[in-house]
């Protein structure tokens, strides 16, 4: 749980209700949290053990402590992203969600409309915009009407997303 993106703090809500959730008459269970500065395992007492990234392994009282599998939870990147889902197939650790192509296809908002549009799945009409491009407030509302949602092309579902009623409301999302 945690993540590299501003959508941690909702990850570390999910993963807190998973770990709640399991039952651990079944399971040995873990929190591991995972930031840009810090990869920890988090015990009972908020106490945090540093993870290994050669192995993804944590030392808990001098005993190396290693995983069967990983739940993850992280909202935007690195879970969302292929980043993860990458880094646990080398590492053989199986996860809990898609492989490392199909996470980075759909994260990447563009790149999985361009997939899908050759196979007639229909979705919305896009207008894409790069860092640095005008932005042309008029051909956009041609091309997909009001009111229209703005959002990242890179970032979670519903993190950062603006809903634009008329054309004045762009001026306040860029």
């Amino acid at each position: 749980m945690g993540g590299y993106s501003s959508e941690y703090k909702i990850s570390l809500n999910s993963g807190n209700l998973v770990y709640q959730s399991l039952d651990t008459s079944k399971f040995n269970t873990y929190k591991i949290h995972i930031f840009k500065n810090k990869w920890v395992y988090v015990n009972a007492n908020e106490e945090e053990f540093p993870i290994d990234k050669n192995d993804f392994s944590v030392l808990i009282e001098g005993k190396k402590t290693t995983f069967d599998c990983v739940f993850n939870a992280i909202h935007g990147s690195p879970g969302e992203d292929g980043q993860l889902q990458g880094y646990f197939n080398l590492l053989n650790l199986p996860q809990t969600s898609c492989n490392m192509y199909q996470a980075a296809v759909t994260y990447n908002k563009r790149d999985c409309l361009s997939i899908l549009k050759p196979y007639g799945i229909k979705t919305a009409e896009s207008y894409y915009l790069n860092l640095g491009d005008v932005v042309n407030e008029d051909a956009i509302i041609e091309k997909v009407g009001l009111p229209c949602f703005v959002k990242a092309n890179k970032a979670g579902s519903s993190f950062g997303v603006t809903k634009a009623y008329k054309k004045e409301d762009f001026k306040s999302i860029y």
